[in-house]
């Protein structure tokens, strides 16, 4: 009975050895981050300008070497090009912080770049540029650059600042709503911001702008967004 006991007695004293010196392994071993993807910048092609420095191609086309700062943490990166004339958009992908794309001159592009990693991925701002080769002094606005802030008040700040190298932009069509295809909210207006427009928190919304200029050229920009209160 009493080696019984003495037993028992070992096995809980185990017990809680094994327990305590898991907790302890678990104070002192600090828990492991998970990676994150760092911040990273386009570079080049500028954004808003003629791009100049592409290798002439046969069929009237241009080789340009895409840039790219790098993202700390980034495996691979996804470069997509979007042709403004033909919405056709070019994706391709990259190890590292360039890539040199063939393009057809005298044509009005976006693009944005998408750092990845593993399961994360973190998508830059788009740049807009036209390619080498431009004819005649006639550019259709580039795309106006849609930004959201959220006042915290159920209002939101928007913003839609457009450029044209003619420097002849007429007025804005504001779409806005809860649908893919939003409702007219403001026609033909000179404005590039609202300060204060109602929102629902929680609530999905879209805006497209369309930026015209006085050659009747125009160019369409879209967004969404979510805000959480």
């Amino acid at each position: 009975m009493k080696n019984l006991l003495k037993f028992t007695c070992c096995l809980f004293l185990l017990a809680a050895c094994k327990g305590n010196k898991e907790d302890l392994i678990d104070q002192v071993l600090p828990a492991i981050p998970e990676t994150e993807l760092g911040a990273f910048n386009l570079v080049f092609p500028d954004n808003n300008l003629i791009c100049t420095e592409g290798e002439d191609q046969i069929n009237d086309e241009l080789a340009i070497e895409f840039l790219w700062s790098k993202s700390t943490s980034a495996s691979s990166y996804k470069l997509d090009i979007t042709n403004q004339n033909t919405g056709k958009v070019i994706s391709t992908t990259s190890n590292t912080e360039s890539k040199s794309v063939t393009l057809p001159k005298d044509t009005q592009f976006s693009w944005s770049v998408t750092a990845v990693l593993e399961d994360q991925e973190e998508k830059s701002t788009a740049w807009s540029f036209y390619s080498e080769g431009i004819a005649e002094d006639n550019f259709a606005p580039f795309p106006a650059e849609i930004s959201i802030t959220d006042n915290t008040d159920g209002t939101v700040k928007i913003d839609w600042p457009s450029t044209d190298l003619d420097n002849d932009i007429v007025s804005y069509d504001i779409y806005w709503g809860t649908t893919a295809t939003p409702e007219l909210l403001l026609s033909q207006t000179k404005l590039t911001s609202v300060s204060n427009h109602p929102i629902e928190y929680g609530t999905t919304y879209y805006i497209v702008v369309i930026t015209q200029d006085t050659q009747g050229n125009s160019s369409t920009s879209k967004t969404q967004f979510t805000f959480e209160n």
